[in-house]
């Protein structure tokens, strides 16, 4: 349970990254 818990926010914590330095490009490229 907590293995799968901590491996939840860990995706969660990569996709905010992602998304976040997808937005930050755009930002730089427009």
């Amino acid at each position: 349970m907590i293995i799968e818990v901590q491996f939840f926010i860990a995706f969660v914590l990569a996709f905010a990254t992602i998304n976040l330095a997808i937005k930050l490009g755009k930002a730089l490229y427009d």
